[in-house]
């Protein structure tokens, strides 16, 4: 690779994700991810004299771009590939390394493009990136759920990277599946709320036609039962998972307006009171069945067509709730 890459911070953040996966890989059941990495070290530190070979000068842009530096298709997937390879180990000591790399890159706006399975080589190199992350789950630990969750609503919140269709609905499956099935109660808090979160950030972007629209994190406090706002170990809870959700936010807000304080970043302007307000958090999530997380309600095309239909009644003041229980999108 070229010596700009060799200096870039993408490359000094994978290097050193590799270099855990190699020290936590068995030579013996993971000796191709291992040597994989190893290779692709190597390359990345390339001396500055060094040219990339002819594979990368005929290869398209890739999704991997560090400021003024943009990687090529073919150096994007030898970078991206023993990442993905490592959260499809199975193993848990190799997927976190690789996980924590991966949510940096996307938090950070190093990873730019759509993730699409139809798609074009590079969305379906972003695509099988996102889905190695939602296997992660399979491991079933309690932090790896954590930082599955957290890659993922950095992956939908980020303005750089497009999740939508078939790789929305992974996504919020995997969330949805971690709400259910993890017996870490704090975990599931954090499932619900990142899956409120995410609606929000749908529906908003949709709304506004724009995907750099300003978005606030939600209350996590709202989200809570009357019985679960009770005693310290449930306000610690919150305390914690409103934390997590608020971080993200202002991680991606930090990447789109690097001149806006941290301070403001983290205000509460009341953008979203009303539709905390109106819209009950808890009966979107126990409402949500597994068959209507495979239907294509997810699609924001369909978000903005029902939407679309509605405008008329909306302004005339026929939008109430029951109105609204007895309209399917």
């Amino acid at each position: 690779m070229a010596s700009p890459e060799a200096d870039s911070r993408v490359v000094l953040l994978v290097s050193g994700a590799l270099d855990k996966i190699i020290k936590n890989a068995s030579w013996r059941k993971h000796s191709k991810l291992s040597h994989e990495c190893k290779s692709v070290i190597e390359k990345l530190g390339t001396p500055s004299g060094g040219t990339p070979d002819s594979e990368s000068e005929d290869s398209p842009p890739g999704p991997l771009q560090d400021g003024d530096i943009v990687f090529s298709l073919s150096e994007s997937e030898t970078i991206l590939s023993p990442l993905i390879g490592a959260c499809l180990s199975g193993v848990l000591k190799i997927a976190d390394p690789a996980l924590d790399c991966i949510q940096k890159l996307i938090v950070h706006g190093y990873v730019r493009g759509e993730a699409d399975t139809d798609g074009n080589p590079e969305a379906k190199l972003l695509f099988r990136l996102v889905e190695s992350v939602c296997k992660c789950h399979d491991l079933g630990d309690e932090s790896i759920e954590l930082l599955v969750l957290r890659t993922l609503l950095s992956a939908v919140t980020s303005t750089s990277l497009r999740i939508h269709g078939d790789c929305l609905l992974q996504v919020v499956r995997t969330c949805y599946d971690i709400y259910l099935g993890s017996k870490n109660v704090v975990n599931q808090t954090t499932a619900k709320a990142s899956l409120i979160q995410m609606l929000v950030i749908v529906f908003r972007r949709m709304e506004a036609d724009s995907s750099t629209v300003p978005v606030q994190p939600i209350v996590v406090a709202e989200l809570m039962e009357p019985t679960d706002k009770s005693g310290s170990g449930d306000a610690n809870m919150t305390q914690f998972v409103q934390g997590f959700i608020t971080k993200i936010i202002q991680d991606i807000d930090g990447v789109l307006n690097p001149s806006a304080s941290i301070k403001s970043l983290g205000g509460h302007d009341g953008a979203f009171e009303t539709t905390v307000e109106t819209t009950n958090p808890t009966d979107l999530l126990d409402s949500t069945d597994k068959d209507m997380l495979d239907a294509k309600y997810w699609e924001i095309s369909m978000y903005k067509t029902a939407l679309e239909g509605r405008k008329g009644e909306l302004a005339d003041g026929d939008g109430d709730r029951d109105d609204e229980a007895e309209v399917q999108i």
